[in-house]
């Protein structure tokens, strides 16, 4: 144990400590903006409006991990400065032309399948979407120039830019009498306000004003070279997909103020547990990266990292498991209380995946996509325990855990891929003793 302890505070010494401290506290401010801001938004808005607006921010939450077909991800990877700029400028045009296949795409599913969402969408619905979709794109490709580039702060303030200007718009919005179109507009004008202060802060090369000088053939080329990433684009429609649509299947299967209430526990939980996630992804991959390229072993620092994100995440829904209830009554009023026992479903779920993200970002590092993904495909249909626990009269909180547990099976396959990858990584570094003996004899 004290030796376990000694490598915890060599490790708190290291720079990605301290950039992960960088992103953490960014998060940290983020939560307080959060909540700061939802006990009014809670008296401002209907649980039925967060139901319609919890839709809205699934399809644009997903596109937008999708929207530049997962190549900024690849940004932090090259060696060479020519192929992450044009990799970063490719995802970054990609933005413009993938929301709108998504958005498509939301639209054909609505014209073939009316009766799944319990409603038909208005063209208004359609624009935020498309908006919210671009912006969240681009505000991605932005955070990993500003990766690439060492400058983790700009990332951290942006965190908190994204929770506070939104929620800034849809109080204004909501004083001005807009319900639930209040939410949505205000979510995009929000986003905007985000993308031009991260934008300021960028260095050349990665200015949106050089862009202008980007050229075709660069780009095709690190897209080639990087096309394995490409398999990145279904995994995280998987991923995030099960992640955010559980709302919308909610919205369809109970109605809208059943996933108000869970989109509401959802913000609470989940919206900080991205942030959180956004800093315990990025740092880590970035050193995993690095320590590929140095050929130094993965197994123990990935395990170190599990450790140090895992203890103070557990507690933490111990202590929320604890005060969930009377906390949101005398905090969001009594109207909003059904949505704790949500939050405590939601919590433990949050806890394993959190813990488990060091481990997870080794199947990118260690390029084993292909694997992961079919775990994916195959744990992405746990969504539809949903309306299958509804048609059965199944409680929506009953559905819920049942998702919840399919999830965590899920996260713990991850960490036994991403563990499996790097002891066989770990394992090709070790020289061969056979090898060894031989080569002394032949020179004895």
């Amino acid at each position: 144990m004290k030796r376990m302890a000694q490598k915890l505070r060599r490790l708190s010494r290291r720079p990605e400590a301290r950039h992960v401290g960088i992103l953490t506290s960014g998060s940290i401010v983020a939560q307080v903006m959060l909540l700061a801001t939802t006990p009014w938004l809670s008296r401002l808005f209907a649980p039925d409006s967060f139901g319609l607006f919890s839709l809205m921010l699934s399809i644009s939450t997903i596109g937008g991990a999708v929207g530049g077909l997962c190549y900024e991800v690849a940004v932090i990877l090259p060696r060479s400065r020519l192929a992450a700029l044009s990799l970063y400028r490719l995802a970054f045009f990609l933005s413009l032309i993938v929301p709108c296949l998504v958005t498509g795409l939301l639209a054909l599913v609505q014209h073939l399948f009316p009766a799944l969402l319990g409603r038909t969408l208005t063209a208004d619905f359609y624009f935020y979407c498309l908006a919210a979709t671009a912006l969240t794109t681009q505000i991605n490709v932005l955070c990993y120039g500003h990766s690439r580039a060492g400058h983790y702060g700009p990332i951290s303030v942006n965190k908190i830019t994204q929770t506070l200007l939104p929620a800034a718009a849809q109080i204004g919005l909501a004083y001005l009498g807009m319900a639930a179109d209040g939410l949505m507009l205000g979510r995009v004008l929000g986003l905007l306000g985000s993308e031009v202060w991260l934008s300021r802060k960028l260095q050349n090369p990665y200015r949106l004003r050089d862009m202008t000088q980007a050229r075709l053939a660069p780009m095709i080329a690190a897209g080639k070279t990087y096309k394995d990433f490409l398999l990145q684009v279904p995994r995280q429609f998987l991923v995030r997909g099960a992640t955010m649509l559980p709302a919308a299947l909610l919205l369809g299967s109970y109605g809208p103020t059943v996933a108000g209430l869970y989109f509401f526990a959802q913000r609470l939980i989940e919206r900080p547990g991205m942030l959180l996630g956004d800093s315990l992804t990025r740092v880590p991959m970035k050193q995993f990266a690095i320590r590929v390229h140095d050929r130094k072993l993965l197994t123990r620092a990935a395990l170190l990292y599990t450790l140090a994100v895992g203890t103070p995440v557990i507690l933490g829904v111990a202590v929320l498991a604890l005060v969930a209830h009377p906390l949101f009554h005398f905090v969001f009023g009594a109207r909003w209380e059904p949505a704790a026992s949500y939050a405590v479903v939601l919590a433990g779920w949050a806890a394993i995946r959190l813990t488990s993200l060091p481990m997870a970002t080794l199947t990118t590092v260690l390029r084993v996509q292909k694997m992961s993904f079919w775990v994916d495909a195959l744990f992405s249909a746990r969504v539809m325990v949903i309306p299958l626990m509804a048609a059965h009269h199944f409680s929506a909180l009953a559905a819920v855990a049942a998702f919840c547990g399919l999830s965590v099976i899920y996260h713990l396959v991850i960490v036994a891929i991403g563990l499996f990858a790097a002891l066989r990584y770990d394992r090709g570094l070790a020289p061969d003793p056979t090898s060894f003996a031989r080569t002394g004899e032949s020179y004895g």
